[in-house]
């Protein structure tokens, strides 16, 4: 890992003053950097979200946060009275959908016996009439024309009762596919519901660690993490079961410095809970528009997310971090730290150890990080710099 070099190396020295602090100028790669806090992020995982089932969803459970999570348990639950009651609503309806259409099955299949019944009185009717009339070919005329006229209507009779069995099927029909159609519709309904009444539900679907989302809460100015009681709306972001191999910083950084900084650029990572280890990343993700600053809606700042470079079991979502970007690489420069410098007009000047005193000397700077400035001129490597004004008691 590289370090920031300040191409300096403190030194203790004899001076005018006792134990005057000095640093000796040397030759190196000196860094220009950029300073933000952040927040470690997983680069992926799974996201829960609110179910879209419609309104707002209170939540009664939650998984505690920070505990492994295994697949199947519950990580958390909706409050799930509304939803009971309307799956058991369109439960009813469903039901009786159903029985309704038993009751008219039995009806029709009723009708159509009734139909077939008619039907075979009116050929036997039809049946009869023809027989009489051939008895009566030999008898008087006006014998023949009774039988005739008995078995034209016996005809219009038999055709009239098959033409009701024609338009009876045809009702039967359109009465069979209109609760058919209505059957569909409600157990359709019922089985959203039903779905919606399961969904208060939410299972864990893969392994991890539980970390909470932070969502805006009426009547607060800012997002804070979820809660038991929370109202939430359906899609919203309640939980991460973060992939603890990708890890991320996200940053904010405001319009003043988002000039200096470009993706690609390399970065050192530090965490607040341990200040020892640093590790290395590199800015993948720049936003190219400007947002409110949470808090202080009237400060614009951009976000900016680093990439982790390996893994490191310490690295966990939520922890606070302090990034350093490398802005630019200067190879063997010459620099002094920033309180070594003196104001002189316009310019600036350092106390350069000599013959055993300390020497007024002009110098030329270049960039500038944090904490020193690049030296383009007046000093050379192993000068002895005063980091404090020997002239000050």
């Amino acid at each position: 890992m590289k370090w920031l070099l300040y191409a300096l190396l403190a030194c203790a020295c004899q001076s005018s003053g006792p134990d005057l602090p000095t640093a000796t100028v040397t030759r190196g790669e000196f860094l220009v950097t950029h300073y933000e806090a952040g927040e470690i992020m997983s680069a992926g995982g799974e996201i829960v979200t609110a179910p879209r089932i419609g309104g707002g969803l209170k939540i009664v459970h939650l998984f505690p946060e920070g505990k492994k999570v295994e697949v199947g348990d519950l990580l958390l639950q909706f409050d799930p009275a509304d939803f009971e009651k309307e799956m058991l609503d369109r439960e009813g309806q469903f039901e009786q959908a159903q029985a309704d259409f038993a009751k008219a099955e039995a009806q029709r299949v009723q009708k159509l016996a009734n139909i077939k019944r008619s039907i075979q009185r009116q050929e036997a009717q039809h049946q009869l009439a023809r027989l009489n009339r051939e008895r009566t070919k030999f008898a008087s005329s006006i014998d023949q024309q009774q039988g005739e006229i008995r078995l034209e209507t016996a005809t219009r009779a038999m055709a009239v009762a098959r033409e009701e069995s024609t338009a009876q099927e045809e009702v039967n029909r359109i009465d069979l596919r209109n609760y058919e159609d209505r059957i569909r519709r409600r157990r359709d309904r019922y089985e959203r519901a039903r779905k919606n009444y399961e969904r208060t539900n939410v299972y864990a679907e893969k392994p991890g660690i539980v970390v909470y989302r932070k969502i805006w809460k009426r009547g607060s100015d800012s997002e804070s993490k979820i809660t038991v009681g929370d109202r939430v709306w359906s899609g919203t972001e309640l939980i991460e079961i973060p992939d603890l191999d990708n890890m991320q910083v996200h940053c904010l950084i405001g319009e003043m410095d988002i000039e200096t900084v470009r993706v690609g650029q390399r970065a050192n990572i530090r965490l607040e809970a341990f200040p020892g280890p640093v590790f290395t990343g590199v800015l993948s993700d720049l936003a190219p528009m400007a947002s409110p600053q949470p808090g202080a809606p009237d400060i614009r700042v951009f976000e900016l997310v680093i990439d982790i470079e390996g893994k490191d079991e310490r690295l966990k979502p939520g922890m606070s971090a302090e990034v350093e970007i490398i802005i630019e690489s200067i190879p063997e420069a010459l620099a002094v730290p920033l309180n070594a410098l003196v104001r002189r007009g316009e310019g600036y000047a350092v106390y350069r150890f000599a013959d055993g005193g300390f020497e007024e000397v002009p110098i030329e700077l270049g960039p500038q990080n944090a904490t020193a400035v690049v030296v383009t001129a007046g000093l050379t490597a192993g000068d002895i710099v005063a980091l404090k004004n020997p002239n000050t008691p």
